[in-house]
């Protein structure tokens, strides 16, 4: 129970008390006066006193009484006050089966107890005795809209999402400034229901509401990827990003990979290179790798190689070197081929060691060296994959020397 709350019933049921003298029916003097000193015990934190009291009083008054019903609310309040809530809904339950305190009087009653109920989880209670609140057309549309939160949050506790649906989006729109809980419960209900469209209706809102707290942004970018709106989920992001709200290494890391899953490996590579100077993002062999896959994809090889060293470097194992070479190799590059693939087999680790060798020795051949091109031709005969090639190879510089 919030401190709101139980001032809510304090303040509601103190203040129904006070007026009891002047309206009908009426107490007597001595009861009046009694109530008045409880409730000046209370103001000075004397509960357990001002309890004494009010069980004095309940032992004098008429039973069935409008004086039992005041005493019987009085004591609700002040066991609210005390977090006693169990004892404040039951008791507040006694005074309103007595069916005798004026029809506000009553209402107010009410509403408190099913306030109370939710306070003791006792949600299938709260239901029934709020939905009745919210057929009075006299209820202010403030008071409605909390009225109908409160249902919604029973409801949701019960897991009973479909029902609690139309009564937080009725509290949402008869609000002028809805509470941002009511907000997320709406949209907690929406994941329940896996209604990721509206999920993400209610996102934008909140990121609208509260453009500071990373939590939406974040969320509704995911929510565009459920929905497979993977260019919406980018912009999410990257508006987050330069408003400084994604920092962390994995966000950092998944605004990279979006760039790259949306087709735009430049941009991916820009932001990886800035974050590793500015060490937001580790110096590991998977981010520099990572970084040199989006160099390549954007046609940047020069950066794409750089970035691919580094990464060997730090790699245990050869296979790195091994795409190294490979894009050595594709350039035309064969001493470099060469140095990164001999790298690559002395680093070992290597998935397909035969590929390894078959390449290695067509750069050395690309080199004129066909002595060690044969013998790492030789080599890739070990391997099943690339045997039939290596040994047409072996073939071929055999014809060609035998020419020569």
């Amino acid at each position: 129970m919030t401190r709101l709350l139980t001032l809510i019933i304090f303040l509601s049921l103190l203040n129904s008390q006070v007026l009891a003298k002047n309206k009908s029916p009426t107490i007597p003097e001595w009861l009046y006066k009694k109530l008045e000193k409880t409730e000046l015990l209370i103001s000075k934190k004397s509960y357990q006193q001002a309890e004494e009291n009010l069980k004095g009083i309940l032992a004098k008054v008429k039973a069935k009484s409008y004086g039992q019903a005041i005493t019987l609310r009085s004591l609700s309040s002040l066991y609210a006050i005390n977090s006693q809530y169990k004892k404040a809904s039951n008791t507040l339950s006694k005074c309103i089966a007595l069916n005798i305190l004026p029809e506000t009087q009553q209402q107010q009653a009410l509403l408190n107890l099913g306030q109370l109920y939710m306070a003791t989880e006792q949600y299938t209670k709260a239901i029934k005795t709020l939905k009745p609140w919210l057929a009075e057309d006299s209820n202010s549309d403030a008071a409605s809209a909390e009225l109908n939160a409160l249902v919604a949050n029973a409801y949701a506790q019960l897991k009973r999402y479909r029902k609690a649906l139309p009564y937080i989006k009725k509290a949402i729109t008869q609000s002028k400034k809805p509470v941002e809980s009511w907000y997320q419960l709406n949209l907690a209900l929406y994941y329940q229901l896996e209604n990721y469209r509206s999920a993400a209706e209610v996102l934008k809102t909140l990121v609208r509401l509260y453009p500071d707290k990373k939590q939406y942004w974040t969320q509704l970018s995911s929510v565009y990827q459920q929905l497979k709106q993977y260019k919406k989920a980018l912009s999410i992001q990257q508006l987050a990003y330069k408003k400084e709200l994604l920092s962390s290494e994995k966000e950092i890391l998944e605004l990279a990979n979006l760039f790259l899953y949306t087709g735009v490996p430049y941009k991916s590579a820009k932001l990886l290179d800035h974050e590793l100077k500015k060490k937001n993002i580790k110096h590991t062999s998977k981010n520099w790798e990572t970084l040199a896959n989006s160099w390549r994809m954007a046609k940047e090889f020069k950066f794409a190689i750089n970035a691919l060293e580094t990464a060997s470097k730090l790699d245990s194992k050869g296979s790195l070197y091994q795409q190294l070479g490979s894009i050595h190799a594709a350039q035309e590059e064969w001493n470099k081929a060469v140095s990164s693939l001999t790298k690559a087999i002395s680093k070992g680790g290597l998935k397909d060691k035969g590929s390894t060798y078959l390449l290695l020795g067509m750069s050395y051949f690309e080199l004129n060296n066909t002595k060690q091109a044969e013998k790492s031709f030789k080599q890739a005969t070990q391997y099943s994959k690339s045997k039939k090639e290596a040994l047409q190879w072996i073939e071929y510089i055999k014809a060609t020397n035998q020419e020569s």
